[in-house]
């Protein structure tokens, strides 16, 4: 049995200076004093999460909704507004210049920190400890805090004689505005309790799970202890042990037992409310996307994603362009055509620091052609894995860069035969043909079957090749570029990008990169749980790069690009796609209307 009904419970504490001569609400006695909060970071062990913490604040504070305003910014807002000052340590954004931002603009909400120009996680006040050490310390005023963290803080366990001397000169105080001694209170008033983890079964199975949990419990019974490890790490319980409960309650009532808790996690936002809606391109991938909010809900990520499908990609382009949709995931086929007609760019990357597992454009010929440098490339037939995409774009630019030609004797005379799915009926010269489904082993296969002399696709794409049995690679080789002849590419980019219109206001840009970059943070290839709930970057439903790639470290802003090891990789895509100002390259793609009313102007006068 367990010592206590509860995992942890949650008071607060204040210095008996700031108490009324006589009992009024908690809204009173807290306003314009100084708080000590527990600090902020990504870690569940924590008793104040963001979802908990949110909650005991919102007992006191009146919530701000500034629709201009990010959900953070609001929060913060509210603090600095009720509270005078506050050490309210750790990262407030996982973007550190926003975050910096923010810290400078609600100053106040360091100024009681150890060190309040930098107030981080390492500063002196930061964490439960840290909270308790400054208010015990006179930095602050009030604190949320853990009681057993309490009772240690100021020697209050049994166990311990005398308690501290300074326990005298603090309180608990209680959510109706009232106050208790710390000393000799073994039962203080809590603002919250966090219950014990438990396993919850189907009614039907529930004997049956209570007799697995007998077993696995009783010491006088051999269990493989790998096996129970692995149970116990898969039911998240980090091999607790379980009390039954008698009789079996439904979750929610075991859950109403703990104050505050359920509230905590059905808090109200604000009205209307808001979400980041993000749009899929199957019914697997859209469910993938409602586990992702569900798990985000959880740990308090806010505003929650919402989740709507469309038939293909080019829709959910079409839905973030028009404002129905905030944010979709596409590959880096969609940078030329998000940029040039919907208006909208990535503003996160899916980044991998291995540059085999990036988004590569490598030319691939056969061992027994007579072509040894990119220069051989004229007069031979090419193979796109599709027309206006990544490998489209690059091959385009190199070629009219390095050799001085125009686009249009690029794409007219240059090659011999160019295969590039998608083209459609606009064909300049009559060398563009749609020769098979759109797709990076084609190209290949048709090298392999020396239908055409290069073929333009990824280093991934062609270790995939190499080993399907029924394909033959044995005959063919990269060409690498002069200029980069230690990778061998012609370009490289990310393997994804969470793309957003280009108009978007900058708070809202900002509460997008932050939804998505904590939810990263969470559930990426280096969560802070032992056993995380989800996966954003793994398998859904035993299927491989669901939204997001699989290759997938994390996600990152265009500053990744200047930073190590990117800065040094060359022949970056996204770096000239930055720069581009024309699209002409494109060729057999729709013009700009400024480009085609500056056309329209040109003929009018030349007619004239």
């Amino acid at each position: 049995m367990r010592a206590r009904p509860f995992e942890r419970s949650v008071v607060a504490v204040v210095n008996r200076k700031i108490l009324p001569d006589s009992s009024t609400s908690v809204h009173a006695v807290l306003r314009n004093t100084t708080l000590c909060h527990p600090g902020v970071g990504v870690d569940d062990i924590r008793p104040l999460s963001d979802t908990l913490s949110g909650y005991l604040e919102s007992l006191v504070l009146e919530r701000s909704c500034d629709p201009d305003l990010s959900l953070t910014e609001n929060r913060v807002k509210s603090l600095s507004e009720y509270f005078g000052k506050a050490c309210k340590a750790g990262a407030w954004l996982p973007d550190s210049t926003r975050d910096a931002e923010l810290k400078r603009k609600y100053s106040s909400m360091c100024a009681a920190c150890g060190n309040p120009s930098k107030c981080s996680a390492s500063d002196v006040y930061w964490g439960n400890s840290g909270a308790l050490a400054c208010l015990g310390n006179g930095a602050g005023d009030v604190t949320w805090a853990e009681l057993d963290d309490v009772n240690s803080y100021f020697a209050l366990t049994p166990s311990t004689n005398p308690p501290s001397s300074a326990a005298d000169q603090f309180a608990y105080l209680c959510r109706d505005g009232t106050w208790q001694d710390l000393n000799n209170n073994p039962e203080p008033c809590v603002w919250l309790h966090r219950p014990w983890p438990v396993i919850v079964a189907k009614k039907k199975a529930a004997e049956a799970v209570a007799s697995l949990d007998r077993i696995l419990t009783n010491t006088s019974i051999t269990v493989d202890q790998h096996w129970r490890g692995a149970l116990a790490a898969l039911m998240e319980i980090h091999q607790a042990q379980p009390e039954k409960l008698q009789p079996p309650k439904a979750p929610l009532d075991y859950l109403a037992r703990a104050k505050g808790f359920r509230e905590a996690y059905s808090q109200t936002g604000c009205d209307p409310p808001r979400f980041i809606t993000l749009c899929t391109t199957s019914f697997l991938a859209k469910a993938k996307c409602e586990w992702l909010s569900e798990a985000g809900a959880v740990y308090g990520i806010a505003p929650p994603l919402q989740c709507v499908v469309r038939k293909d990609m080019q829709e959910c382009m079409k839905s973030v362009s028009i404002g129905e949709s905030d944010v979709t995931v596409g590959n880096s086929d969609w940078l030329v055509k998000g940029k040039r007609d919907l208006s909208i760019a990535p503003v996160l990357h899916e980044a991998t620091p291995i540059v085999e597992k990036t988004s590569t454009v490598v030319a691939y010929v056969r061992k027994d052609s007579a072509i040894s440098s990119m220069v051989d490339l004229r007069g031979k037939k090419a193979a796109f894995p599709r027309h206006d995409g990544a490998a489209w774009h690059s091959v385009l630019r190199y070629i009219t860069e390095n050799q001085k030609i125009t686009c249009s004797d690029l794409v007219g005379e240059y090659f011999e035969e160019i295969c590039a799915p998608g083209v459609g009926d606009q064909n300049p010269g009559g060398k563009l043909k749609d020769c098979y489904e759109e797709g990076e082993m084609d190209p290949l296969r048709y090298l392999a079957e020396g239908k055409t002399d290069v073929a333009f696709v990824s280093i991934n794409s062609f270790n995939l090749f190499k080993g399907m049995p029924s394909m033959d690679a044995s005959n063919i080789r990269p060409l690498c570029p002069d200029e980069n002849q230690m990778y061998c590419f012609i370009s490289w980019s990310n393997v994804g990008h969470v793309f957003a219109a280009n108009n978007v206001t900058d708070s809202r840009r900002h509460e997008i990169v932050n939804v998505m970059t904590k939810l990263d943070q969470l559930f990426g290839k280096h969560p802070p749980f032992h056993n995380p709930m989800f996966s954003m970057y793994g398998a859904f439903n035993h299927e491989m790069d669901v939204i997001f790639h699989n290759n997938t470290k994390t996600l990152a802003t265009d500053a990744m690009l200047a930073m190590h090891p990117y800065d040094k990789i060359p022949m970056n895509f996204e770096r000239e796609i930055s720069k581009m100002t024309d699209f002409v390259c494109g060729y057999g793609v729709n013009m700009t209307p400024s480009l085609f009313l500056l056309i329209s102007l040109v003929v009018f006068v030349i007619l004239r």
